[in-house]
């Protein structure tokens, strides 16, 4: 419905205006553009939902783990990565000790 009212006052407006059509197009992108972001959002709030019930399967439950570790990581202010990265280094190291 909202979508729908959008898209009538965009169609007067491009009646109305010289530049109309282009405002039509510019509406009608950033409609489609939030309709995405919010089923992306959506489909994020469903597999969190069937994780926490333990509604997926096993390959699932994996491909919902790493994505949100990797959601987590990509939060991560600079200082909290380079402490994680010098962790990582260390440990490297000690392993290539080990194996030298």
């Amino acid at each position: 419905m909202y979508m729908l009212l959008v898209l009538i006052v965009a169609s007067v407006l491009a009646v109305l205006v010289p530049f109309g059509p282009i405002l039509l197009i510019g509406i009608a992108v950033a409609l489609v553009a939030e309709n995405y972001r919010q089923t992306v959002k959506m489909r994020e709030d469903i597999l969190a939902i069937k994780n926490h019930l333990g509604l997926m399967n096993k390959k699932e439950a994996e491909q919902y783990e790493i994505e949100r570790q990797n959601k987590d990581v990509s939060q991560l202010s600079p200082d909290e990565m380079k402490s994680i990265n010098q962790e990582i280094e260390a440990e490297l190291e000690q392993d290539r000790k080990k194996n030298t």
